[in-house]
């Protein structure tokens, strides 16, 4: 659940992979790919949360959630991540 801090609402934050767990070889998403992803946060909560992927390694994502100074990030496991499709909007 997000939570209210001097006017604005903050997303979660998310327990983040350590370096060792993401992998060596790290390459950029680029445009940033459309994702739901599972994160544990650090009180424990797991959740799902629309985001986007911004950079990958061979076991893990690093995924961005939330919108302008409340956009918060984290590294996930892979499978933790699935694509999703963004829907265009109709006028």
């Amino acid at each position: 659940m997000a939570r209210r801090r001097r006017d604005r609402w903050l997303p979660d934050e998310a327990v983040s992979l350590p370096r060792e767990a993401r992998g060596e070889l790290v390459a950029d998403v680029v445009p940033p790919a459309p994702v739901r992803a599972w994160i544990r946060t650090h009180d424990g909560q797991e959740r799902r949360v629309n985001a986007s992927a911004i950079a990958a390694s061979s076991d893990a994502v690093l995924i961005e959630w939330g919108r302008g100074q409340a956009a918060t990030a984290a590294w996930v496991w892979r499978a933790a991540v699935k694509h999703r499709t963004e829907i265009p909007a109709t006028s």
